[in-house]
């Protein structure tokens, strides 16, 4: 069974398409529910996903990870995944992509770690990126 989304807005530094946003990520939500990388992984039955602005997500990094450096996502375990949509908005710059675009790939980001992904080492970041990419990929109709 599919996990409830639940979504919060909590930033206003930078404007997201977040009905677009959600659309990608239900749209999403099957694919990586479907290749979990730890056997018998599976989704808590909701999943919470707040936007925060830069000082918010800088605080809750350097809190819970030690690194008072903004970022772009955080997942917690029991089903929390914090974006932080400034760092968002400049990757997406970066890559040249729309906004919406990268934090719905930051959803899906923290999706994956709640499935057993993680980026800690190369080898593992490889297998990550590739998978979000191709979900994002997939969920968008491949655009």
């Amino acid at each position: 069974m599919l996990p409830t989304l639940t979504w919060s807005n909590r930033q206003r530094s930078v404007q997201v398409d977040l009905g677009k946003v959600r659309d990608i990520v239900q749209a999403a939500l099957p694919l990586c529910v479907k290749k979990p990388r730890k056997r018998g992984m599976v989704l808590p039955s909701e999943v919470e996903i707040t936007l925060l602005g830069e000082a918010a997500i800088a605080k809750v990094h350097g809190e819970f990870l030690e690194d008072p450096t903004p970022t772009d996502v955080i997942t917690f375990e029991h089903g929390e995944i914090l974006i932080g949509v400034p760092i968002a908005a400049a990757n997406a710059r970066k890559f040249h992509h729309p906004v919406f675009h990268e934090v719905a790939l930051c959803a899906i980001h923290g999706l994956l770690h709640l499935l057993g992904y993680d980026d800690l080492t190369e080898k593992e970041r490889v297998i990550m990126h590739a998978r979000q990419e191709e979900i994002l990929k997939s969920a968008t109709g491949g655009s």
